[in-house]
């Protein structure tokens, strides 16, 4: 029982990490469960789907093809739509029923695109691990697919521009309320050329076309195995990390620019020179409760994200003891000694007990104890669409560029504030997609 969330809420699924990742790639995007995921998915992770149309199906998964291991079930209609659709590429996930059944994902997959012609690619998802480990699955299997190995590319006369790919850009991280355009811009700024935006505003033959870039930009953990492939293809190297407030903003670009000359691989916050990308295998390293921080700031969040906010405390605003929380099951080497990382709630309740400030998505004050002196820790709301959905959309901060630190340090030094949970017709807002 101590994996229940009593108050809690859990991140989005592995299968919606997918779903978020190819959203807008034009494949046909399936998710093999019972009917009524669909709108799970649609109501509480994708604020595209009221703007951007796309090929998100559930299969409709019913009792007697489980119990009878109907496969051919899911395979015919999965190919009857793709004739209808012609969609570039088919992806199915399995959630949790799926897999009590061992049903065989890749297996159907290869069938699929036997009968179709059509690239498929075939997800063992779960539904119970969280949309980052979904993601890394997308990137993997997807640029190690539509990337042609370095051979076979044509060569071309060298650009003097430095140019980037971003990696790991969707609104579970990002939502839409201007996280993506002020990346944009603060590269723009910096004289950087976007190659690609994987995968708000890009295509899969812009994604193909990978190679072009100098250096990879992992915005978050979802992509860390994007990052890998990429390098294996190309060499090419990755920075880790995002522009969160002034010092990253200056920093970042820095290392954008060593590794471009050296090929070196880098982490934003660590003095690490890696000549390899970090493992998903890494998430293994003992973050445990037992060696964990006591007292000082917590930050609770996909752990690039919690990396930018921390480094943001420590140089703009001079702030130490600032601890890192992660729920997300990937800590890309941004944790260090003290930090935790752990999903239970009981262990979050644990951890954060004692604590002089938390930033975290609202929902986790629910789960804050009061001291000795009966105070709470003092608490600034930081909404994470992957986590909370639309309910706080609008109280998003736009967190990448120079301007975080001013809005960070404000919240600070100010009083604790309590929003209310946003009315649904106010959080929808359009999505416009970038050309």
């Amino acid at each position: 029982m101590k994996q229940v969330a009593r108050v809690l809420s859990t991140y989005s699924a592995d299968l919606f990490g997918i779903c978020s990742v190819l959203y807008e790639l034009g494949g046909l995007v399936v998710m093999h469960d019972a009917s009524g995921c669909n709108s799970t998915y649609n109501t509480h992770d994708e604020p595209r789907w009221y703007d951007i149309e796309s090929m998100i199906y559930i299969s409709g998964l019913i009792e007697n093809d489980v119990i009878l291991g109907n496969d051919e079930k899911l395979i015919s209609d999965v190919i009857e739509a793709a004739s209808e659709t012609q969609p570039k590429f088919i992806a199915i996930s399995a959630a949790l029923i799926p897999l009590f059944m061992s049903t065989d994902m890749k297996g159907i997959a290869r069938i699929i695109e036997k009968r179709t012609g059509i690239p498929t690619f075939g997800f063992t998802t779960n539904a119970m691990d969280t949309y980052v480990l979904g993601g890394n699955m997308v990137y993997r299997e997807f640029l190690g697919r539509f990337c042609p190995n370095l051979e076979s590319i044509p060569t071309s006369p060298e650009e003097n521009s430095l140019s980037v790919n971003l990696l790991g850009v969707t609104p579970l991280d990002f939502s839409i309320v201007g996280n993506v355009e002020a990346l944009r811009d603060y590269f723009k700024e910096h004289g950087i050329e976007i190659n690609c935006c994987m995968t708000m505003g890009c295509t899969v033959e812009e994604m193909a076309n990978a190679h072009k870039a100098d250096v990879n930009i992992v915005c978050s953990s979802l992509a860390i195995d994007g990052a890998r492939v990429l390098q294996d293809k190309y060499g090419t190297p990755a920075v880790l990390g995002i522009p969160m407030g002034k010092s990253a903003s200056f920093d970042l670009e820095q290392l954008i620019r060593k590794s471009a000359v050296d090929g070196k691989s880098r982490i934003l916050g660590s003095t690490e020179e890696l000549y390899s990308i970090p493992s998903l295998e890494h998430a293994k390293s003992s973050y445990t409760l037992r060696d964990r921080a006591r007292g000082g700031i917590w930050i609770v969040s996909e752990v690039l994200n919690a990396a930018g906010i921390r480094y943001t405390l420590e140089h703009d605003l001079g702030l130490d003891e600032v601890h890192i929380l992660c729920p997300t099951q990937v800590d890309a080497r941004a944790l260090r000694d003290g930090d935790v990382m752990v999903r239970d709630e009981a262990d979050i309740e644990n951890v954060l007990k004692g604590a002089d400030c938390v930033i975290a998505d609202p929902i986790y004050r629910r789960i804050l104890t009061r001291d000795e002196n009966g105070n709470l820790p003092h608490f600034i709301n930081m909404p994470h669409e992957a986590y909370s959905g639309r309910m706080y959309r609008s109280h998003i901060p736009i967190f990448t560029g120079v301007d975080f630190t001013e809005w960070l340090a404000g919240k600070i030094d100010a009083a604790d504030e309590h929003i209310d949970i946003n009315d649904i017709m106010k959080t929808n807002k359009p999505y416009k997609k970038f050309i």
